[in-house]
């Protein structure tokens, strides 16, 4: 969760949230067996939600997380939770080297210098033949003031991603949509906006979702069926459009 979007005394998860947990773990399988012990360092963790979800893999030896609007406080608060996870808030603090899988989750589009960013975690802290893995919002048309209000400077194209982790010293392995019915939604959402003039300022994320438990529990089943459908078709080569774009990355030698 963008630590933007937090709601004070919700402990729900959103559905996006658990069905993109969900294809993160069908990625990192897809790697899995070439990388043995995994090293992860999860860039922008936020609230440590993805961290301490690895940290339960049995292939998982290592897991930090870093995000760099965490408070002292809020780290210290982070690692009593959870012992199996090392969080931090400087990138000074990290060890370099050490991660043969680093994770972008929605980061990048936070960044003005995308690829500087991406340079400094590939050259510092994945080692050669590493993966790493970027999920990404599609599509520049679609900016909106929910991408204002969460601080996004862009959207992406899968192509503007492409060329990105071309030249960022990696090769894409695989790349494709996530969220395909949630992309009319957010169509249609961007449209009204623009015939309303923006009136209507969003300023709720999914931070906010306070679905009971059954509706909460369906709406992540039908999402994760989705996603894993479109990952299918993906790997016979049909990229079907979605709300997010995501790509499996290797470190060249």
């Amino acid at each position: 969760m963008d630590l933007r979007e937090r709601v004070d005394g919700a402990s729900r998860r959103h559905p996006w949230e658990l069905a993109r947990m969900h294809a993160i773990q069908s990625m990192i399988g897809s790697v899995a067996k070439e990388l043995g012990k995994i090293r992860v360092l999860d860039v922008g963790c936020g609230d440590g939600f993805i961290c301490r979800e690895l940290s339960r893999r049995s292939d998982v030896q290592v897991v930090d997380g870093i995000d760099v609007n965490l408070t002292e406080q809020e780290v210290d608060a982070l690692r009593r939770k959870d012992d199996k996870v090392n969080y931090y808030n400087a990138y000074r603090d990290l060890p370099t080297g050490r991660y043969n899988l680093v994770l972008l989750m929605d980061v990048l589009e936070h960044v003005q210098e995308d690829n500087r960013l991406l340079d400094e975690i590939v050259d510092g802290y994945l080692v050669e033949g590493g993966n790493l893995i970027i999920t990404v919002p599609a599509f520049p048309f679609l900016y909106s003031r929910h991408d204002v209000y969460l601080a996004h400077f862009r959207r992406y194209g899968r192509k503007q991603l492409a060329r990105l982790i071309k030249d960022s010293n990696l090769f894409c392995i695989r790349s494709g949509y996530l969220f395909l019915s949630l992309l009319p939604i957010r169509l249609a959402e961007v449209l009204w906006e623009r015939i309303t003039d923006g009136e209507r300022e969003r300023t709720r994320g999914i931070g906010g979702w306070s679905a009971g438990k059954l509706v909460t529990l369906v709406a992540s089943a039908i999402l994760r069926c989705e996603n894993r459908f479109s990952m299918f078709l993906n790997s016979l080569g049909l990229r079907i459009p979605g709300l997010t774009v995501w790509a499996v990355c290797r470190k060249r030698a």
